[in-house]
Formats: structure tokens, sequence, C-alpha cells
């Protein structure tokens, strides 16, 4: 399934230069919203995460990301083990991806191919001058040799820095206190900046825990889209992922008024309407969103009361 393009919105905007300020400073951010507004996948985004997990170490003909962030989500169940752990499995991969790795493999696989090349070729000589070499002296066609130049390699690869400048958790709501000095502690030895995602009412909750929170620098609310938000969004033809076809029906102005209405700004809610409205045009064969297919997608979709 193709993913969706990502529009940058006006309120990812603001989201993203908080997320700079927090990395640039090394501080912890609080940021909080109503669900469906965007948090996790504005999130997911700046920290290019969806990239950063699709790369494997050693792929071939890929080159190296140029990321400084992490991207975590808090389990429901979590304990200080855990988050340590998959916060280190996290960074890990980052730094496994990172262009200064990708620098270090492409260089020392050159070097490591070149030596087999060598040796290859004075193989039959090798072979043909054995008997009468001593017994404690050896003949290799490379120097320095494969073997040399394979610890060579994962001696630089270990020397590779952590490329993390910034770690973004989600869902915090769900981390435990203890959980939550998990957090801090890595944050206090990382000389990194922290960000922490959840719903209204975080930073209530953190302000209650004076060691966390004296350590907090900003405070971030990830707000509704704007109507002209969601009007770009949807004169711009933009799709929820998996969505697609050969031509694409205009919205008229009193579809998009309506759009704007049933949504009332809430990404996840929007992404709804527009795969109902998707379903209606391609069963009625229409050229046109008009508000009565608006209204027709709303009746297929379960709104929560706000």
């Amino acid at each position: 399934m193709n993913e969706a393009p990502f529009i940058e919105t006006r309120e990812y905007r603001k989201f993203a230069e908080f997320c700079n300020d927090c990395l640039r400073n090394r501080y912890i951010g609080l940021c909080y919203g109503r669900p469906g507004v965007g948090k996790t996948l504005s999130a997911r985004h700046y920290a290019r995460w969806n990239e950063v997990e699709s790369r494997r170490w050693g792929d071939p003909g890929q080159e190296g990301l140029d990321v400084q962030s992490v991207f975590h989500t808090a389990p429901v169940s979590n304990s200080p083990r855990q988050i340590e752990l998959d916060l280190i499995k996290a960074r890990e991969h980052l730094r496994y991806v990172s262009s200064g790795m990708r620098k270090v493999e492409q260089e020392m696989d050159g070097k490591l191919e070149e030596a087999r090349r060598l040796e290859k070729e004075s193989q039959p000589q090798l072979d043909e001058n054995r008997d009468w070499l001593p017994r404690k002296e050896s003949v290799f066609a490379s120097q320095p040799t494969v073997g040399q130049l394979t610890i060579e390699r994962s001696k630089r690869i270990d020397a590779v820095k952590d490329p993390t400048r910034l770690i973004i958790v989600d869902e915090a709501d769900r981390l435990m206190i203890r959980s939550m000095e998990q957090v801090r502690a890595v944050f206090d030895v990382g000389d990194i900046g922290l960000i922490l995602i959840g719903m209204p009412g975080l930073e209530k909750r953190l302000a209650r825990y004076p060691q966390l929170y004296s350590r907090v620098g900003f405070v971030h609310e990830f707000r509704t889209l704007q109507k002209t938000d969601i009007v770009d969004l949807v004169l711009k033809d933009w799709r929820p992922s998996g969505i697609s076809r050969t031509s694409e029906p205009s919205a008229d102005d009193e579809g998009v008024a309506a759009i704007v209405r049933i949504t009332g700004g809430n990404f996840r809610l929007l992404d709804r309407l527009l795969r109902q409205i998707e379903r209606v045009v391609k069963i009625n064969k229409l050229d046109k969103v008009t508000s009565e297919v608006v209204d027709a997608a709303r009746e297929s979709l379960v709104i929560g009361v706000e």
C-alpha cells in the first residue's frame, strides 16, 4: 500500500519548530492535544521514522540517512527495563542506517573487495609455493589481509557515534511513574532533547513530579486543523494512503464547506471521511464532490461526542 503524501500544515510547522527548539536546547518538551489532531503522524514525519523503519542495516545500494530523532510509542504495559531496552534498540537502529555508518561500510567494503580480488588472483601461486614455505612464514596476496580488514571494519563500525539528538515518546500517558523516571534518566545522561506526547492533562500530571517537571523547557498544544488548512488539503487533492484513482473528481464550494463542518479540524476524522467519500464517488461514478455526497459519506461514520 502506497503511503499518502504528507502535507505540512501550519499546525505541523508550529510542531516542527517546537521539536527543533527541544533538539537545539536539549530540553524536555511536552506536547498534548485531543485525539485525532495529527500528533503521531506529525511526530513520525518530523523524525522521518517511516523511512528509518523501512531501512535495514547493510542493504546494498541505500544511502545513509541524516536523521537525528528517534520516535518511540510507549506500550500499554511497560516497565523501566522494557522502556530502556526499547529506546536502546531504536537508537541502535538509527545508528546502523545513519550516513556515518554507511560511509564506513562503503569505504571498508571497497577495501575488502580489493583484498579478496588480490588474494584470489594470487591463490595459484600461493598453492604452488606452499610446500617450501617455512612453517612460521606466511605469504599474503594483500596487505592488510582480508582478515585484518574484517577486524578493522568491525572496530570502525563499533566506533560510529549515535546520531540521536532527540527522543520523541508518543502515548506518554501510558508511562507509569517508574517508567517515566527511566525516560528521565536517559535524558539526564544522554545530552539529548526529549519530547513527551500525550492527551490534554499530561502537563498537569507531570507537574506532580518536580524532578521531571523542573527539566521541562517547552510546552506545546497541538490544535485542530484550521479551516484554511482543511481547504488546502482538499484542494491539493490530498488522499489517505491506499486511495488512488485515474480520474480525480473535484469538490465544489459547498462540498468543501461540508467537509470542514463535519470534521471540525480533526485530522483522523478527515481521513475517515475522505475514504467514505471515495467509496460514494466510486459506487455512483460521480465526477464532483457536492455537499450531498459528503453528507452521504457522513452517514457511514461513527463520530464521537466532543
